[in-house]
């Protein structure tokens, strides 16, 4: 898209400069806009309709939880940060970047002022056709860095766990997954370069509740972007039971590591099924059944297995006994995993309310 667009930009202004019709330049034009318009709908669209698409597969449920206008205030709280070494270099970086955006667009206006007034034909024409081109591939180039240097500063400034929970007195929210979903991407989920991650996706619509908590890897020198990161030394396991106890929601990101395995088994023995939002990336529903959950198994034999089979399973949530409910959608993308996070707590956090 960003391609056409600087395309587009580029043949308007050979337009101008070789001194084509008028019609030829005016429809350039209007395609380009038409282009932007389009794009900026179909945003508008996919952030504000996308997510009626992503439902429970009970139809009581449907009727309960139905989708509404989203809450976008719902309280979320700003921590204090935990400043590692390298954060004010990184925002040095952050703001010279985004300096040198601003001051790309007066150098690209005067280069092709100046040249206007070159004598020379050939400089001129590439002052006022190059300096545009130049400058747009450029901004898009330094936008991506701009990100990355932004997230790299948040990575370096995030705050901990301890902090989180110091400072909010909601009950946290915890997350349970295996390591090697720290670094997994949203795949499509954002345009360009930038490497959003599964976990920034899925953690954003829980931060209204209250902090939200993972055990972090030991080794890493960096917490990754998303919920914020406790280090256990020694007994880790301990800790987590701990964790279970005061969490408000547990979402756990399915995996077959022994790890989340032995989670897993916890929250069974331990009988959080009303807590528990189950994150499905797998394709495949028998991960499910090995889990040992009874209750998923004969609802996979029941009159759901037919809705199921043509919706992709992207959550579970569970009521009495563990009785698994699916939160169904069109298809698995980032955007419609965080709606369907978004009606997972909601159904846990109403379903927790007192009657």
């Amino acid at each position: 898209m960003e391609t056409l667009l600087g395309l587009l930009l580029l043949t308007f202004f050979l337009a101008l400069g070789l001194g084509a019709p008028d019609w030829i330049a005016e429809s350039v034009w209007f395609v380009f806009l038409a282009l932007l318009g389009i794009g900026a709908l179909f945003y508008i669209l996919n952030r504000f309709a996308l997510f009626r698409r992503v439902r429970f597969a009970d139809t009581e449920l449907n009727k309960r939880f139905g989708w509404r206008f989203p809450r976008f205030w719902n309280r979320s709280r700003k921590y204090a940060v935990t400043r590692r070494p390298g954060a004010f270099s990184a925002g040095l970086v952050e703001w010279g970047l985004n300096l040198v955006i601003v001051a790309l667009f007066p150098a690209t206006f005067a280069i092709v002022i100046a040249g206007i007034y070159v004598e020379t034909n050939w400089l001129s024409m590439a002052m006022i056709l190059g300096a545009p081109a130049i400058g747009l591939a450029l901004l898009f180039r330094l936008l991506t860095a701009s990100q990355k240097a932004r997230r790299h500063r948040k990575r370096l400034t995030a705050p901990d766990a301890e902090n989180a929970l110091q400072e909010d007195d909601r009950p946290p929210v915890l997350l349970l997954r295996s390591f090697r979903i720290d670094e997994a991407n949203a795949d499509q989920a954002i345009p360009g370069d930038i490497p959003i991650t599964f976990e920034e996706f899925i953690v954003s619509p829980l931060t209204g509740y209250g902090p939200v908590i993972a055990i972090g890897r030991p080794t890493e020198e960096l917490p990754p972007l998303g919920a914020h990161r406790e280090y256990v030394a020694v007994d880790w396991q301990g800790r987590v039971n701990e964790l279970l106890g005061l969490a408000q929601i547990i979402v756990v990101i399915l995996d077959n590591t022994p790890g989340l395995q032995w989670e897993l088994e916890q929250l069974r023995d331990l009988g959080l099924w009303g807590k528990i939002l189950l994150v499905v990336q797998s394709d495949d529903l028998n991960d499910l059944g090995a889990l040992g959950w009874g209750g998923i198994d004969m609802s996979l034999g029941s009159d759901e297995a037919a809705t199921l089979t043509k919706r992709e399973v992207l959550a579970l949530v569970f009521g009495v006994a563990g009785k698994p409910y699916y939160i169904i959608g069109p298809r698995r993308n980032a955007e419609y995993y965080r709606d369907a996070i978004r009606l997972g707590s909601k159904y846990i956090r109403d379903a927790m309310l007192p009657t």
